[in-house]
């Protein structure tokens, strides 16, 4: 990943990367010199510098894949995200010479340790920071009550590799589909929705995720996400969020609700915005079948990864990379 020391001033991605090759020089030859990084916990003024270190590391990413620049991401979406990780959850990074060149972050929800992220500025990699760094988050989550571990992962071997020492196996892929609804939903008349309370969210993440987290539900409703809960025969099955056409997180108690939830979840998706957005695990074949259904495109595809079973994955979709 990239630090970015910047921050105080607007700067495009391309003048980001040109600056931080000019300032990595002098660090690297410290590293040669004996200089040891000091990991510590993040600091509130610093979640500027790690949202543009992500945010200049996905698109050196991107760019060494082939793939086309991520613009979807702002600083304006990240920084709430990283500010809710920090107090909620275990941010740590790596500092050589007084520069930030590595960061990661996990959430302990109950008994799973979930990574958020974890980038190493890539002039800094296979120098002894990575793993060291990425092992002092996972020590702090076991030190939290942790025995399960799990990550969505980017397409980086480096990190992959990472994860499977530490006990994170694949558990399939998890697919982006976007596009306008080509093909609408069937209504399901007998499905009744309501505002989400979020009481209901929790048991149903009890059930669906193997963990509540009543603090992200918190953090969706004052990110302006709509929420919404589903009755079927006056029983509570499933919510969803929404929130300029994105869905997820979402999750249902049984398949037998999948479609149900899937319809209401991208009407509401679509009544907000042209193209929608769902993504979805491989193992939740329901999702994948009705979004192919609808016309949506799909649009890339990342790892999930764990170092056990746990909830009923096939039955939800994620918010995103953040907080799963």
């Amino acid at each position: 990943m990239i630090l970015a020391q910047f921050w105080l001033v607007p700067a495009s991605i391309p003048t980001l990367l040109r600056c931080l090759e000019a300032s990595c020089a002098r660090a690297i030859r410290d590293i040669d010199g004996g200089v040891k990084p000091i990991f510590r916990r993040l600091r509130r003024e610093e979640v500027p510098i790690a949202a543009d270190v992500f945010l200049v590391s996905l698109a050196e990413l991107a760019r060494a894949n082939g793939l086309p620049a991520p613009v979807s991401y702002t600083r304006e979406m990240v920084i709430p995200a990283y500010e809710h990780l920090l107090e909620t959850g275990i941010f740590e990074v790596a500092e050589l010479d007084g520069k930030i060149v590595g960061i990661a972050a996990a959430t302990v929800r109950d008994a799973i340790w979930f990574l958020a992220m974890f980038w190493v500025l890539p002039e800094y990699k296979l120098q002894g920071i990575g793993r060291p760094l990425l092992e002092r988050v996972q020590r702090l989550g076991d030190e939290q009550g942790a025995t399960v571990r799990c990550v969505w992962s980017s397409i980086d071997f480096t990190a992959i590799a990472s994860y499977l020492k530490l006990g994170m196996m694949p558990g399939g892929p998890i697919f982006t589909f976007t596009g306008p609804l080509r093909t609408p939903p069937p209504a399901h008349a007998e499905a009744r929705l309501g505002e989400l309370e979020p009481q209901h969210a929790s048991a149903i993440d009890r059930v669906v995720r193997g963990a509540t987290r009543e603090q992200d539900h918190a953090f969706f409703r004052g990110r302006g996400m709509s929420g919404f809960q589903l009755q079927i025969a006056e029983q509570l099955v499933a919510y969803f969020y929404v929130k300029d056409g994105v869905i997820g997180p979402a999750a249902w108690t049984d398949p037998a609700h999948a479609d149900a939830l899937l319809s209401h979840a991208l009407l509401q998706a679509s009544a907000r915005a042209t193209e929608v957005k769902l993504m979805a695990l491989g193992v939740n074949q329901s999702a994948l079948r009705y979004a192919t259904q609808v016309g949506l495109r799909l649009v890339s595809a990342s790892h999930f990864m764990a170092s056990a079973e746990f909830g009923k994955l096939d039955c939800y979709l994620p918010s995103g990379p953040a907080l799963f």
